[in-house]
């Protein structure tokens, strides 16, 4: 009873620095938080309390509202894995940002989220993440699309299961469910790159590189960027995708 008891109460703290990783400055109400969670307020203030003795959240300038903490960016400095990879890739994206004009976002793997760990734009146009720290269900969107193309049959069906709820109400122009996520993952495999044909925003696209780890210290990571529908005709695509990998080999070497 205790190690499930143990359990719950982390799952409840990752899940409010999750809620509170999309606050703004003002940051959430307790009501806000503990009808995210589904739980009793005062369950969630325990919660809250425990998280506040470590730095990892803290009170707003709004009286009962809370945000993230300084531990936070704390624990960010000191985390280094991902800048080794980003630093060999950012020469090619920035570069082919200039090029095409198109806005270029890193992709990795957090459990079952995408999180854009870089974002380089020479648009102004409408961007699908809200940038570098942004969290998307995995199977949404072009680049995480193209991270579970690099995963096994197991793996990616671990990750459709535990996802299949959040696809539905999770904001889009389409029908997306496992079945969808599933073909758009078959079909990148085929293609070595995941297409986004208008799902998440009106008129705009996407396609995900998929790039994986090379050795012990990497991680698998995909580079994708938007783009109109009217652009991606299938010769575009590939000629665009074969761009791409030619800027970032540039940038690599």
């Amino acid at each position: 009873m205790k190690d499930a008891r143990s359990s719950s109460n982390a799952e409840r703290a990752l899940e409010i620095l999750l809620i509170l990783g999309d606050a703004t400055a003002e940051g959430f109400s307790l009501a806000q938080i503990s009808e995210r969670l589904g739980c009793a307020k005062s369950v969630a203030h325990r919660s809250l309390s425990a998280l506040r003795a470590k730095g990892f959240a803290e009170t707003a300038g709004r009286y009962g509202h809370y945000r993230l903490g300084p531990s936070i960016p704390a624990l960010t400095k000191r985390q280094d894995r991902l800048e080794p990879q980003a630093r060999k890739l950012r020469p090619g994206m920035t570069e082919f940002a200039r090029h095409s004009g198109l806005t270029v976002y890193l992709i990795l793997q957090a459990g079952l989220d995408a999180v854009c760990g870089e974002m380089i734009s020479r648009s102004s146009r409408r961007h699908f993440t809200m940038g570098v720290g942004a969290r998307i269900p995995m199977g949404v969107q072009a680049g995480s699309v193209a991270l579970l193309s690099l995963q096994d049959d197991e793996a990616v069906s671990r990750v459709l299961d535990a996802n299949a709820h959040r696809f539905p109400v999770f904001p889009a122009c389409q029908k997306v469910d496992r079945e969808v996520v599933a073909a758009q993952v078959a079909d990148a495999r085929l293609r070595g790159f995941a297409v986004n044909m208008g799902y998440y925003l009106p008129g705009e696209g996407g396609l995900g590189l998929p790039i994986p780890a090379q050795g012990a210290y990497e991680a698998d990571v995909a580079v994708s960027f938007t783009a109109p529908i009217e652009l991606m005709s299938e010769e575009w695509m590939v000629r665009t995708i074969d761009e791409l990998r030619g800027f970032l080999a540039v940038g690599a070497g």
